[in-house]
């Protein structure tokens, strides 16, 4: 396949030869003109991700009678294309089965639509057409039609997404890749929009290319209830448009007329004539007129400028005005502007949620452990002696009776006595890499089913949830005790009067409401982990009416302090999955697939040391599902590793090597380097050309996003937009170890990212919140400075922030105290003191600032005054004032002109700290 030109250029270190080279041959075009996707084979080279091949070594799979059977693409309808004779009964044919899934796939008719959140929210409006004979439509729609949508759209707090896989589409694409590409796009708007997606087809006197039987795999065929004889852009509009009846769909039909100004040349380009696809596009046109009357409309256009390659149409202002009511009407529709805008407290929920949605659908097993957890949250105890509910080692009971036995659970050897207090904190423990973080997610999920009081934060999920304070402002939002600011900004005293006050408020949550239960994952990783007052937020008794859920790593400190508490907490280990529970596992698995292992193969897969863990076992299920050749299905079970890093490294590593479109490895690395993920829009302009802002096509961001999305992990980011990140730790590992490896290579990809919010991001807070992050990691430390002081975008940083990246870059030296009045004065000199914006772009006054991280400072001790070490004493000034904006010494000044820092930048462990900036 033709490699995407990307823009990311990173130099990587000499690699094996012939570990990622692809040697290719590419078949002739079948007939079916431009509409046809050359057709690549890769040599020696095991098939792509997710596209099983069927051949004499395919899988075996199970019937309905459970009887194992080989499939052959040939021996379906027993006849190949090449045999159709009676195109009339095979066109026939194909509208009657169509028929028949439009009658029996009610799930198909238009689900019942879900309510609609308020705040921003993603809309995707598909395209579909033929490929060679709308060139110039499809860029009437991206250069007229969507950017009016764009701003209208923003008026909704809407984020406008076009799918227009036709466009950039490379023409050597093999048939299976864009078949999959294609329907799985369309699922995701159908998901999106409760089966209704928002969808424009455009039709002329081309069918397009109509795959063979051989083309279309048994798991298309299942998935997506594929029909015969029907071509990619018909099968596109039967999914997305006939089955559901769908009221938000348009069909645009180009009348003919222009045809005969058309060079000789160029009219195969625009007309087929093969007899099986023209009446294919006639009844398709016939139907689409009678079921969808209203939403059918007719448009002229005229024969424009004709090159070699290409010939312009012109005269698509109706269309595009046309294109441009219906898409309003449709997505005013659903989203109307009374829907309102976002509580801040559902704003600040947002992220956690989608983590909580993506991460609880990974997991499968745990059952039992998962009713313990639910149980121990919503029964009621509060004034009841402890019972056990976290008696989990014996895994044979998922039951999820509750012991008569009052005692603390027995957990690492060590038997406890009995205890009559109620405990209403339970902790989970696992190791690293046990998959907590997607067991506390499906807690979540099904505690979420059985009570509204109920308050979850996934730490990591979104940079804001590592902040204790975050997760206080979000307890209290979620009481309703009083208004606050829950992304708003808040000084050291405040931040200390937070943590002081959560078992006030706590202690008013009513003893005859429902009870409030509090789910925190990944405790041991919140910002005050390494410091001495760890978790001192948490009270150290919770109210009746409250249970607390956290998740920890087996970390010492994290313990330490659960464990001192009184009374003590109720501890629950993740254990290894048991044999039956990976065997029920694995079957389940490929029985979604109509793929089964035989009884060796089973054992040998559930019986490796790594099958104890869920998550290992998924990605081991997935990695076998997409092995093509069943012969040696054994031999690769063998050689699966079974710690999660060495597993995670050779599903990496595959799909690294299979890769033909040279994005896979970048998109790792780019991840990889960025803070907590990136959005879609980011990574598809970086692996573009982000210096034209041209983003990557979207049938290869469509690849590429398919050979990637079982390691990723889709969050919410900024105005709900989404944000890719690994969905384990472990891939982060192996991306660092096998594809990054060396410092300038991470230099490399940092550089980029800088470059891109520098000077390419248009959104002014996401360069605020990530510039400065990859900045530091470049060692740019003047151009950091310089952004802090002097960019107006770092205005949208939080205070915090702000201190924490300048501080960063200043001089770590001590100032002993019998020195401090030894050297010259750090002063402002009345011409700089009453100007502004020489430490931060505000109004304030440059005396009214501290001189490091321009916070306002109303209160000026001694203590907060500026000073510098032996090594960074202005030179030359003998004991003479110094001005620290204008650098000249000897002015004269007054006392209030001294240059002070904030109680931030002078305190704690910075206190009598050099204030120079190491630029």
């Amino acid at each position: 396949m033709g490699c995407c030109q990307s823009k990311v250029t990173v130099s990587h270190p000499a690699r094996d030869p012939g570990t990622c080279d692809l040697q290719q041959k590419v078949t002739p075009k079948q007939d079916g003109g431009d509409d046809t996707f050359d057709t690549v084979e890769a040599v020696g080279l095991e098939p792509l991700s997710g596209l099983p091949i069927e051949d004499s070594k395919s899988w075996p799979t199970s019937d309905h009678h459970g009887f194992t059977k080989r499939c052959s693409a040939k021996c379906r309808k027993g006849a190949l294309d090449e045999e159709i004779l009676d195109v009339e009964r095979t066109v026939r044919t194909c509208w009657e089965e169509i028929e028949e899934q439009c009658r029996t796939c009610p799930g198909e008719q238009g689900e019942v639509p879900s309510q609609v959140q308020a705040g921003w929210q993603v809309v995707r409006v598909f395209v579909s057409s033929t490929f060679a004979d709308f060139h110039s439509e499809r860029e009437a729609l991206v250069k007229k039609v969507f950017p009016e949508l764009h701003e209208w759209c923003k008026g909704r707090q809407l984020h406008l997404v076009e799918c227009d896989l036709r466009w950039g589409v490379p023409k050597d694409s093999t048939s299976q890749t864009t078949i999959s590409i294609c329907l799985e796009e369309l699922d995701r708007c159908l998901k999106e929009t409760d089966g209704q997606p928002f969808f424009l087809a455009m039709l002329g006197e081309r069918y397009g290319w109509i795959p063979s039987i051989q083309d279309v795999s048994e798991e298309i065929r299942e998935k997506y209830s594929w029909v015969d004889h029907l071509s990619i852009t018909h099968m596109e509009i039967v999914r997305g448009a006939v089955r559901s009846n769908n009221p938000n769909a348009a069909f645009f039909l180009r009348d003919p007329d222009f045809l005969k100004d058309l060079p000789q040349d160029q009219l195969a380009n625009f007309v087929d004539t093969a007899e099986l696809n023209t009446q294919q596009q006639k009844e398709l046109k016939s139907y689409l007129r009678t079921k969808f009357r209203s939403q059918v409309y007719s448009y002229k256009c005229k024969v424009g400028n004709v090159t070699e390659s290409e010939v312009h149409l012109s005269g698509l202002g109706k269309f595009c005005k046309q294109a441009v009511k219906i898409l309003k009407t449709a997505i005013g529709r659903r989203y109307p502007e009374s829907r309102g805008n976002m509580s801040v407290r559902d704003q600040a929920a947002l992220p956690h949620t989608t983590f909580m949605e993506q991460k609880g659908r990974f997991l499968t097993g745990r059952d039992a452990e998962m009713q313990r957890v639910v149980k121990f949250a919503l029964s009621h105890w509060a004034s009841e002696p402890y019972q056990d509910v976290c008696k989990v080692n014996d895994q044979s009971d998922v039951s999820g009776e509750i012991p008569d036995v009052d005692e603390r659970p027995v957990l690492f050897g060590a038997s406890l006595e009995p205890v009559s207090r109620d405990r209403s904190l339970m902790v989970v423990l696992g190791e690293s890499g046990t998959g907590k973080s997607l067991f506390m997610a499906r807690c979540a999920m099904e505690i979420r089913k059985k009570t509204k009081n109920f308050l979850y934060h996934f730490v990591g999920c979104c940079p804001e949830s590592l902040d204790v304070n975050n997760i206080l402002l979000r307890l209290r939002g979620h009481m309703e005790i009083e208004q606050c600011d829950i992304a708003g900004e808040f000084g050291d005293f405040k931040r200390l009067k937070l943590q002081r006050k959560p078992s006030n408020y706590l202690n008013k949550c009513p003893l005859n409401e429902s009870r409030l239960v509090i789910l925190i994952d990944a405790i041991n990783h919140i910002s005050d982990s390494k410091t001495p007052s760890h978790l001192e937020w948490l009270p150290p008794e919770l109210p009746g009416n409250v249970r607390c859920i956290v998740s920890t790593s087996i970390d010492p400190a994290t313990l330490r302090k659960l464990r001192e508490r009184q009374p003590p907490p109720c501890e629950m280990k993740l254990l290894d999955l048991d044999q039956q529970a990976r065997r029920n596992i694995a079957t389940t698995y490929f029985k979604e697939y109509n793929k089964i292992l035989d009884d060796e193969q089973l054992d040998l897969l559930t019986s490796s040391a790594g099958a104890g863990n869920p998550v290992w076992l998924a990605m081991a299920c997935e990695e076998l599902r997409v092995f093509g050749d069943f012969s040696r299905l054994t031999e690769k079970i063998k050689s699966l590793p079974d710690s999660m890093e060495g597993l995670m490294h050779t599903c990496i590593t595959r799909v690294v090597r299979e890769d033909d479109t040279g994005c896979v490895e970048k998109m790792l690395c780019l991840i990889e380097c960025s803070q907590l993920g990136l959005q879609e829009p980011e990574l598809q302009l970086l692996l573009g050309d982000p210096e034209t802002a041209t983003p990557l096509p979207a049938l290869t961001w469509g690849q590429v996003l398919r050979s990637l999305r079982r390691f990723l992990r889709n969050t919410a980011g900024y105005q709900n937009l989404p944000v890719l990140g690994f969905f384990h730790h472990s891939i982060s590992k192996v991306v660092q170890k096998s594809l990054i490896r060396t410092p300038a290579v991470r230099q490399s990809y940092h550089n980029v990212l800088a470059a891109y919010y520098q000077g390419q991001c248009a959104v002014q807070q996401l360069v605020a919140r990530k510039l400065p992050y990859q900045l530091q990691k470049t060692g740019m430390n003047s151009k950091l400075v310089a952004f802090l002081q002097k960019d107006p975008r770092s205005l949208y940083m939080t205070t915090a922030d702000r201190q924490t990246y300048i501080n960063g870059v200043r001089c770590s030296n001590k100032i002993p105290i019998e020195e401090l009045g030894l050297r010259a004065a750090i002063v402002l000199c009345k011409m700089c003191a009453t100007k502004n914006k020489a430490f931060i772009q505000s109004k304030e006054l440059n005396k009214d600032v501290c001189v490091i991280c321009g916070q306002r400072t109303t209160a000026k001790s001694l203590n907060q005054q500026v000073h510098f070490c032996a090594l960074h004493d202005p030179p030359d000034t003998e004991g003479k004032d110094w001005c620290i904006s204008c650098e000249q010494s000897g002015r004269k000044v007054t006392t209030s002109s001294r240059a002070h820092l904030c109680v931030q930048c002078s305190s704690n462990s910075l206190e009598n700290t050099c204030a120079k900036l190491l630029v």
